[in-house]
């Protein structure tokens, strides 16, 4: 079994989260500021690399990374 992530996506400003612990499953649509903040409570990560992920969805359309 691979090692759980968390896709951000971006879309207009919001983001949604997706859980492969949660397949089927979107959280959000949430700003930055509130999605930087809900990945450090739910995915467990430090909030450089909440930051990180969503800054990276934002130039990317979307971004993953493993979950703390």
């Amino acid at each position: 079994m691979s090692a759980p992530t968390v896709t951000v996506h971006a879309a207009r400003g919001r983001y949604t989260a997706e859980f492969s612990a949660l397949p089927g499953r979107t959280f959000g649509p949430w700003d930055m500021a509130e999605m930087i903040q809900d990945l450090t409570i739910s995915a467990l990560l430090e909030p450089r690399e909440a930051r990180d992920l969503v800054f990276d969805a934002a130039v990317k359309g979307a971004a993953t990374t493993g979950t703390g």
